[in-house]
């Protein structure tokens, strides 16, 4: 199993998958990006009381159903604090970090379990506290 720290300036380990899964991160909603790393295939399943939470089927729902939801931010950032890579699994521990379109920050812990095939993601099972992001986007 190969882990990835976060990069502080420095070399880490890559693995092509971890970089896939880095691509899709640093994309920050670009779909052409988002489109690139993820098969057409593919599916999502986000935890219930995430924005647009719920099990999401083929990258045309994923992009016109679940994306949706960063319209509802000025800014929204995966950050990944840690990768780990088994083959054709990459397992991140990260946080979201952001601020709503009123002006509200938060932070969010995070895990996503993604599955690459052929150099694309075709399976993200994600986890996070909902709780913050929900909080800031009542207020």
């Amino acid at each position: 199993m190969a882990v990835a720290a976060p990069s502080r300036g420095t070399t880490v380990s890559h693995s092509p998958q971890i970089d896939v899964v880095r691509r899709f991160y640093d994309a920050r909603g670009d779909l052409d990006v988002i489109r690139s790393v993820v098969a057409e295939d593919a599916r999502w399943d986000v935890t219930e009381g995430f924005p647009n939470g719920g099990v999401h089927e083929g990258l045309d729902r994923i992009v016109g159903d679940f994306f949706p939801f960063l319209a509802d931010f000025s800014e929204f950032r995966c950050i990944g604090d840690a990768f780990y890579e088994d083959g054709d699994q990459v397992i991140v521990l990260g946080r979201y970090v952001g601020t709503t379109t009123k002006g509200n920050q938060f932070t969010s812990r995070f895990a996503h379990f993604f599955t690459l095939a052929a150099g694309r993601i075709t399976h993200l099972r994600q986890t996070s506290d909902t709780l913050p992001i929900a909080r800031a986007l009542e207020n």
